[in-house]
């Protein structure tokens, strides 16, 4: 397995991973620089191998790990960004991608309900966006064509990891959300994202994956089949 940027430049140790960042977000106890601490010095990818091939029944074996790693899921310019791009196969020979989106206990981001206040505020400038045909094409995609959209209080980053991850075009989608209990981590915070991520699974119609652990649920997205996972690190140790 190699852990490459995405210009393809090897990935050996903590210094390496920094340069795909932005400094400010390059905090130790933070998730930028606490799933680059979990994947080179916790044995992070072997951890995350074994709980997909759990979830999913079926050993996987991971071949490429790109932090930042960026999938374009609609027509418009910005892409989906996973904190991690994980591809490979499973035993069965289907090939396998896994959007890592890690947390300390940072937030899902806004709202659906509250983008579609900015794109109220953009119109009001007299500024152009696409947001408007964005999210309702988000919507879509979980409802199974246009109407409605009925996810004004799921956090718009859900839907579009969701959609993002299947987009990598792989046989096997996962979307592994890893949380790293560090110093930094604010238990009220952390349990308000979990709380977010079950509204996200309750709107988007997820089954549970039997009694498979840890938190784990499949759902559909225009006939693509996802599965989710909801897992907690302590980096304390």
């Amino acid at each position: 397995m190699k852990i490459v940027t995405a210009d393809g430049k090897p990935i050996r140790s903590l210094s390496d991973w920094s340069t795909v960042h932005d400094p400010k977000h390059w905090v130790r106890g933070r998730s930028a620089y606490s799933v680059a601490d979990f994947i080179l010095n916790r044995n992070g990818a072997r951890r995350l191998s074994q709980r997909v091939s759990e979830v999913l029944g079926e050993s996987v074996t991971f071949h490429k790990i790109t932090p930042e790693h960026k999938v374009k899921f609609d027509q418009y310019r910005n892409p989906r960004v996973h904190d991690l791009g994980i591809y490979g196969e499973t035993e069965s020979g289907k090939s396998l991608f896994v959007g890592v989106e890690a947390k300390v206990d940072e937030t899902f981001g806004p709202h659906v309900a509250d983008v579609w206040q900015r794109v109220e505020r953009i119109r009001q400038g007299d500024k152009r966006t696409n947001l408007p045909e964005r999210i309702s094409e988000l919507c879509d995609r979980f409802q199974d064509g246009p109407g409605i959209c009925e996810y004004d209080e799921v956090r718009y980053q859900l839907m579009y990891a969701a959609a993002g991850t299947v987009e990598a075009g792989a046989d096997v989608s996962v979307l592994y959300i890893a949380v790293f209990v560090t110093d930094d981590y604010d238990p009220a915070k952390g349990e308000a994202n979990f709380q977010d991520y079950q509204t996200f699974l309750n709107r988007a119609g997820a089954s549970v994956n039997g009694d498979r652990a840890p938190e784990s649920h499949t759902l559909n997205l225009s006939g693509k089949t996802l599965t989710t996972i909801y897992e907690y690190f302590d980096l304390r140790r």
